[in-house]
């Protein structure tokens, strides 16, 4: 036990160094804009600014949030800064005060780009919006977050099928397009999964019976409908949530190892015995079948399978790195078992090894098998949502990584206070 106790101890600091020492120092010195009063929208690999890139509301909403809860955690003052920066920017600059929500993009120099109305983006801005209010619990915060749930209620909500609908033009009517989906289907598992964090991050706050009703349906329709039997996330669904045909036959292990313990986490939250009961094995399971299929013998996680398990996809992207340090943490939290504590350490060898760029500061993007970095843009990129030659841009944030060292620092210290009973 006192091996555990010193490990733990070991990786604590590993994980608070990577925190205060990289990736929040990175995000203060090259995110926020030095002639504006908010953050670039893109970085090169070198921390220069792409001054053409647009500002997103996702990113600048994971900002608000990784700011806030380490301004929580250390009472930093820089780290509230940027927090207030980042409320500012989201509250002022991306939210829409005529029709309500949050733009998906501005330009960079701070007009409206894309007004388009993705759930997945307004998931981000309340959760967000309810970090902050732990940081700083004023009433006009709360004002805002309320008023901005009772619009989601009455705009996104399927009135006639469980779950949300996905997007929307700037003045709510349904839009075709949907931003989470390959085929353009009704529904995702990654808007609802987003969806069901936000809820769990509302109702942390603001003990409402709607929002406790509604993180209640969410838990369920993962129990019932979004996860497979096999353990695995289902990824696209019809407007009654049954799962696409041409969603079936992939997996995407980033979202099942962070699934695993976002579930468990809402689960806590909501505070249902039943629900308990039902998601502690579901989130062990879902572990295991990561561990068996998608963890290579570095620690790295393999992006995918498609072809029903045939065909694996063994790029190693940033985020589901991150993802599985927690996941991982959380299996050992649930089980006791040593096997999940070793794939900690075995992951977080390979992001320490081959993920942080530890010469220009913050993580590669994309590495291949091998742990090497992708450092250039291909036409053909298969994920080109976040760029091999960006360190910042839309999709690649300070809150994947940002949230795992804060949480494995919270699990850590938990366990040890735990292990010292």
């Amino acid at each position: 036990m006192s091996s555990l106790n010193n490990e733990l101890k070991q990786y604590h600091g590993y994980f608070s160094k990577e925190l205060h020492d990289d990736i929040l120092p990175y995000w203060m010195k090259y995110g926020v804009e030095k002639n504006g009063h908010g953050f670039y929208g893109a970085v090169d690999l070198n921390g220069n600014p792409v001054l053409t890139a647009n500002k997103t509301s996702v990113l600048n909403a994971r900002i608000l949030w990784t700011f806030s809860a380490a301004a929580m955690l250390e009472g930093n003052g820089e780290y509230a800064t940027v927090a207030d920066k980042a409320y500012k920017v989201v509250t002022e600059g991306v939210e829409d005060k005529v029709f309500g929500g949050y733009y998906m993009e501005l330009s960079s120099d701070n007009k409206l780009a894309n007004d388009i109305k993705h759930t997945y983006a307004q998931a981000f801005v309340i959760y967000s919006l309810c970090k902050y209010y732990e940081f700083r619990p004023l009433d006009s915060v709360m004002k805002k977050i309320r008023a901005f749930f009772a619009l989601l209620e009455e705009k996104a909500k399927d009135p006639a099928n469980a779950g949300y609908r996905e997007s929307f033009t700037r003045d709510w009517k349904i839009y075709g397009e949907n931003r989470m989906a390959d085929n353009n289907e009704p529904k995702s598992m990654n808007t609802h999964l987003h969806v069901l964090e936000a809820w769990a991050a509302l109702y942390k706050v603001w003990k409402d019976p709607l929002v406790e009703k509604r993180l209640t349906e969410m838990m369920n329709l993962f129990l019932d409908r979004i996860i497979r039997k096999s353990g695995h996330f289902g990824i696209f669904f019809d407007e009654g949530f049954n799962e696409a045909a041409s969603s079936k036959g992939i997996c995407s292990f980033g979202h099942d190892i962070e699934g695993s313990w976002l579930l468990w986490e809402a689960a806590e939250i909501l505070g249902n015995k039943e629900i308990i009961e039902k998601m502690k094995p579901v989130a062990v399971k879902m572990v295991d079948n990561i561990e068996r299929v998608a963890v290579d013998k570095d620690g790295g996680l393999f992006l995918e399978s498609t072809r029903f398990g045939s065909h694996v996809k063994t790029n190693k992207h940033w985020w589901q790195q991150a993802e599985t340090l927690v996941g991982f943490m959380n299996a050992f939290e649930l089980a006791g078992n040593l096997k999940y504590w070793n794939t900690v350490k075995q992951s977080w060898s390979f992001i320490d090894t081959c993920l942080i760029d530890h010469e220009r500061g913050e993580w590669f993007t994309k590495l291949n098998r091998l742990g090497v970095p992708f450092l250039t843009e291909p036409e053909d990129d298969p994920s080109p949502y976040y760029r091999n030659d960006w360190k910042i841009d839309p999709w690649k944030c300070p809150y994947h990584n940002g949230r795992a060292m804060m949480e494995m620092m919270k699990r850590i210290d938990l366990m040890l206070k735990n292990l010292q009973l």
